[in-house]
């Protein structure tokens, strides 16, 4: 090959650098037929000399799989989605497969185009982290052509697809649980968006963790955010101007939570003397010692590769029945509401637990 030659090498290429035929080069790089160790040699140092690398697409569609799984993100710029991406990739790596990662912004639209290309590009699966009822219609038209999906956290009620999560609902109850027992009785939620499966969960057990408490929650006292920092602020500021002021207010994730901080420190009020805060989801900037943050843990890398998994079941088994696998959660006891830190509690047994699909 000529230095001006920019193609991508071939399998011809290599047999006319090494001197054998195009059979016996195949034969090499799929590990069959009878070759000579000389001649074994000749084949590997050849490739190696003009950088080939085989088409892993191509013999893919030949075997009938392309061993490339796709990843759909809802927000790549919050750390939730990038650790469920971390669990993703490299338990697809162990078992052989790569990973084609697309970022949807939580946009149905984007999400359709998005899929659509990853099965364009011949993915064996996908994975979706960040569905909701808008895009029943999508998930449908996978299911109905084949393409096993699985979704992680999110999930689209009454869909025939598996789902990989925590029991969010138990997680929402324990933090406002934990809230009461602390002594607060004006606890206020800023909820995640109603669309999201997992965020109305959430506020589901907060509400039923203040009940079982013997409390109400006011009217006054709930708000719905986006699952970012500007759209906790705004609604903290909401719940600030109200009275009675909430003492304690509890977030559908940390991001809201971090939003809900900076609103309550630029009111001049003190965390937690005057108000505290908990979050949902424990990022890494939740253990801060400037945040404190009480706030529950979801094994994230560990739902990845849960899901990576369960995709490979559904494509060694496409017509059992859909599986939905809760993984364990834990609430983890900071400084932010009040309470010195304390272990963490782990909620449901060490391993995951499979139930029929809601």
């Amino acid at each position: 090959m000529s230095g001006a030659d920019t193609r991508r090498p071939t399998i011809a290429d290599v047999a006319t650098k090494a001197g054998v035929s195009v059979a016996t080069v195949s034969n090499v790089l799929n590990d069959r037929g009878r070759v000579s160790e000389e001649g074994r040699g000749r084949v590997l140092r050849a490739a190696e000399s003009i950088s080939f690398r085989p088409n892993r697409l191509a013999r893919g569609l030949r075997a009938g799989r392309t061993r490339v799984l796709g990843l759909l993100l809802g927000n790549i710029a919050n750390p939730f989605y990038t650790e469920i991406a971390a669990g993703v990739v490299d338990g697809a790596a162990r078992l052989g497969y790569q990973v084609f990662v697309s970022h949807t912004a939580s946009d149905p639209e984007t999400q359709r185009r998005e899929a659509q290309a990853l099965r364009d590009h011949r993915c064996d699966g996908l994975i979706f982290t960040a569905v909701t009822e808008a895009d029943r219609a999508l998930l449908d038209e996978l299911i109905r052509y084949r393409t096993p999906i699985v979704q992680v956290e999110r999930w689209v009620p009454g869909l025939r697809a598996d789902h990989v999560g925590i029991d969010n609902r138990a997680a929402g109850r324990e933090v406002t649980a934990h809230l009461a027992a602390l002594g607060h009785t004006e606890i206020a939620v800023i909820a995640g968006p109603e669309a999201s499966m997992a965020s109305r969960e959430r506020y589901r057990g907060f509400r039923e963790g203040i009940r079982d408490a013997g409390l109400s929650l006011r009217r006054t006292h709930v708000h719905v955010s986006e699952l970012t920092r500007e759209g906790g602020y705004r609604a903290a500021e909401h719940l600030l101007a109200v009275r009675p002021r909430p003492t304690v207010v509890a977030c559908g994730n940390d991001m809201i939570a971090l939003g809900a901080i900076d609103a309550i420190i630029d009111r001049g009020l003190r965390i937690p003397a005057e108000v505290g805060v908990a979050g949902f989801d424990d990022m890494p900037f939740a253990s801060s010692r400037l945040l404190d943050l009480t706030t529950v843990r979801q094994p994230l890398q560990r739902l990845g590769s849960t899901a990576v998994e369960t995709l490979l079941s559904r494509l060694e088994h496409p017509t059992r029945a859909p599986v939905r696998i809760i993984l364990p959660h834990e609430l983890i006891v900071r400084g932010s509401c009040g309470a010195a830190a304390t272990a963490a509690r782990t909620s449901g047994p060490p391993g995951a637990r499979a139930a029929a699909p809601r």
